[in-house]
């Protein structure tokens, strides 16, 4: 028995259990069929928070975060800075979600499956070349980020400054969101009343 303990691979069978408790978290937040709408004016930042982290945490099923966080100021009532604290606390929690992707990476390229690997070397090419300039590009922009951190962790790209990159532009990004659906709630408001 003591040899078939030296011959697995542990490093790998982390990886896969980790990724096996991922999608079984998503499946199962999938099934929920939660009214989002509802947990935004229940739980007001704290949902809005937990929304963006589930919805970056998530790789097989997209999750409404940024329909949710699109109507969030309306839903909210929110002032104007209400809307900037809205945008701060959203990204907060999307940026630490997308530590699930860098760990995957961490653990091994292995994470990367065969259909994904041409997209894997090219982002692989972009991020040695312009480091975190390519991770606040894609955080910025609604092209999927998870082979981002995938590429990160797998290049042993410093945490932090993932984190840092990653937040800031995921910022840009909720800023761009949430002020784009409170001028949205405000025109409806200011045209039927």
């Amino acid at each position: 028995m003591k040899g078939l303990f030296d011959k697995i691979n542990w490093q790998k069978t982390l990886l896969v259990a980790g990724i096996l408790l991922m999608v079984a978290a998503t499946v199962f937040i999938w099934w929920l069929d939660i009214d989002w709408d509802e947990q935004v004016r229940a739980y007001g930042y704290l949902g809005v928070f937990l929304l963006s982290l589930v919805s970056s945490v998530t790789i097989l099923f997209p999750l409404p975060g940024e329909v949710a966080l699109f109507a969030a100021p309306g839903i909210m009532e929110l002032s104007w800075l209400g809307v900037f604290w809205l945008s701060v606390i959203a990204s907060i929690g999307a940026s630490i979600g997308e530590l699930t992707a860098y760990y995957a990476g961490r653990w091994g390229r292995a994470v990367v499956a065969g259909k994904y690997m041409k997209d894997y070397e090219r982002t692989a090419r972009g991020m040695k070349h312009y480091g975190g300039a390519a991770i606040f590009v894609f955080a910025l922009t609604p092209l999927p980020f998870d082979i981002v951190g995938i590429v990160a962790g797998t290049l042993r790209f410093p945490v932090l400054e993932f984190l840092l990159f990653c937040w800031a532009g995921r910022f840009v990004r909720a800023l761009v969101i949430t002020y784009g659906g409170w001028y949205g709630w405000e025109s409806l408001r200011d045209f039927f009343y």
